[in-house]
């Protein structure tokens, strides 16, 4: 950027910074959302396999519904894990599901 006007150089910093930190929130929403269907999914596996409590599984799942979460990758989250406990299994099963919903 030799010989370039400092003005153009500081606006190409500031842009260089500014698209870091939209994918660094990006980032950070990817990792919540994804926090959240994990929590939900844990939620699910205990109001529905555990305590086979009908009312709070459905409350669960209006919770699902009401927050527009996508009910396939809950599903794929609830029959594919088999430690729920396991974030890295969990991890693993959804991003095979989220490839599959992206391809």
């Amino acid at each position: 950027m030799e010989g370039a006007p400092s003005g153009l150089i500081e606006q190409n910093i500031t842009s260089h910074l500014l698209n870091e930190k939209v994918l660094a929130g990006d980032e950070c929403r990817a990792r919540n959302d994804r926090q959240t269907y994990f929590s939900l999914a844990r939620e699910l596996v205990t109001a529905q396999f555990v305590l086979a409590d009908h009312e709070l599984t459905r409350r669960l799942w209006q919770e699902v519904s009401d927050r527009n979460l996508d009910m396939g990758r809950i599903i794929n989250l609830l029959y594919r894990c088999s430690s729920h406990e396991d974030e890295n299994e969990m991890v693993e099963v959804d991003n095979a599901f989220l490839q599959l919903t992206v391809s």
